[in-house]
């Protein structure tokens, strides 16, 4: 009983004492994933500040980029939410970066052709995308495609609406105040902050509420973890990855709707390779590729490394181009390292 007791950490002994302390808060903190990104974030950071030192130490300079960073985070943070549902619940969807364009270019083109409210085409593109969302998960969970072979077949599909509903690029009316909700700017201490920003910070707060606190985000996780017991336990995993490959698609069609938003047009070939940035901050930030174990935290985090590498080629003089080779680079470390780690 004795034995018992001190396993469960029952009786006020010394070890679980021991345990609550500072420094055990300080190993699982350290032990955490999210604490190896933000050191590589603070790294890549400081590298800005060491090699251009004239910008780090200039407010108007330094603030300038932190937010331009924090403006494109905000967009990998958007759909990366989707991402992780998805990816915890075991699946992908490499189809996100034209399902951006369809969602901003239909947007556009219901406003200005269809004279719809901004209200009314945000509805009918949310609708769209839902529907996208279904018909990938309907092919992978009922029919048994693999969603990776799936989602490449919807982005050829999707890229081909981009290209065939404009011969260049759509804009929206950039005075509209619903507009200016969306991908409008604010000024805080001087600097103008895309409302976009605004936006990630409350999808992030919704969603991850519903991740970690709802009976859905139990059986995300469930499901990822283990299928067949998941479904054991009742849980209907067909519905649970066809809901999250709708998550992915309408926070996608969104997250293309507040960039034509701030932009004020958009081309076709907008959101190209997001499919990869995406999957490659979700992984940073520690969400495992075979799925049951991940955080929004991390994904933020991981986003924001991701965002701030071609502020630090740029800055430093060098071709943007390195970008799509330190992804892939990025990728199969975080992917080997995690794998290692895991193991361990």
């Amino acid at each position: 009983m004795s034995e018992e007791t001190s396993k469960s950490g029952g009786g006020g002994g010394g070890s679980p004492a021991t345990a609550r302390g500072p420094s055990s808060i300080l190993g699982r903190i350290t032990a955490r994933r999210e604490a190896g990104v933000l050191f590589g974030f603070i790294v890549l950071y400081g590298i800005i500040a060491v090699s251009r030192p004239d910008i780090f130490f200039s407010w108007g300079d330094i603030s300038g980029v932190t937010f331009r960073l924090f403006r494109t985070a905000s967009i990998y943070i958007i759909i990366g939410i989707g991402m992780s549902f998805l990816i915890i619940s075991g699946e992908f969807d490499l189809s996100v970066g034209s399902m951006f364009a369809v969602g901003g270019l239909s947007f556009a083109m219901l406003i200005q052709d269809f004279q719809l409210t901004v209200f009314a085409a945000m509805v009918v593109v949310l609708l769209i995308a839902a529907g996208v969302g279904v018909t990938n998960g309907v092919i992978v969970t009922k029919i048994g495609v693999p969603s990776l072979i799936a989602t490449i077949g919807m982005l050829s599909v999707l890229r081909g609406i981009a290209l065939s509903i404009t011969d260049g690029s759509w804009g929206v009316p950039r005075d509209n105040a619903a507009i200016s909700l969306l991908g409008g700017t604010t000024d805080i201490f001087g600097v103008s902050v895309a409302h976009q920003v605004f936006w990630a910070i409350l999808l992030v707060i919704a969603f991850g509420f519903v991740l970690h606190q709802t009976r859905f985000g139990y059986h995300i996780y469930a499901v990822g973890d283990d299928q067949d017991a998941a479904e054991k336990t009742g849980i209907n995993a067909d519905r649970v990855k066809i809901l999250n490959f709708v998550i992915v698609a309408m926070l996608a069609a969104f997250a293309g709707m507040i960039s034509i938003s701030y932009y004020g047009s958009m081309f076709a070939s907008s959101g190209a390779t997001y499919e990869l940035l995406i999957i490659a901050a979700v992984v940073i930030g520690g969400t495992n590729l075979f799925g049951g174990e991940g955080t929004l935290s991390g994904m933020v985090l991981g986003a924001l490394v991701i965002a701030i590498i071609p502020q630090v080629l740029v800055l430093n003089g060098m071709s943007v181009d390195i970008q799509e080779l330190l992804t892939g680079v990025i990728i199969i470390v975080a992917v080997v390292l995690d794998i290692i780690f895991r193991g361990r």
